[in-house]
């Protein structure tokens, strides 16, 4: 098996983790100066976006380490994990906080409704 093929099967088993509908779009691309077909469900722009994203973070550690290219690629992979893992983390404590504040508005409605039936026994 080819570099080419294996990577291109790995990322299209990736793209596709979510349990979409079997890859049908076949989409070139260029990473690193080699070029891989890319196999998945996603649209064309979708891959595109991503391998020129991959692309630039393996750019960014060739551009400020001399290593070698199999080096920078697990480099531009740690990073990309990281971003990713921050970002669920972040996605998190957002959905934690929207939590939170639906169940002060909802305190805060049921105080309201009993202020209210309050002041119209009050007004009887």
């Amino acid at each position: 098996m080819s570099n080419e093929s294996s990577i291109a099967s790995y990322l299209s088993r990736v793209m596709n983790a979510d349990g979409s509908p079997a890859p049908k779009n076949r989409v070139r691309v260029q990473i690193a100066g080699e070029n891989y077909t890319i196999v998945a469900a996603q649209s064309e722009d979708y891959i595109r976006r991503v391998a020129a994203l991959v692309d630039s973070k393996i750019a960014d550690v060739l551009s400020a380490n001399r290593i070698p290219l199999n080096d920078a690629t697990v480099l531009a992979a740690c990073n990309l994990a990281d971003e990713q893992i921050r970002a669920a983390e972040t996605a998190e404590n957002l959905r934690a906080q929207i939590k939170a504040y639906s169940d002060e508005i909802s305190r805060l409605r049921a105080e309201l409704s009993e202020s209210r039936r309050e002041g119209r026994r009050q007004g009887q």
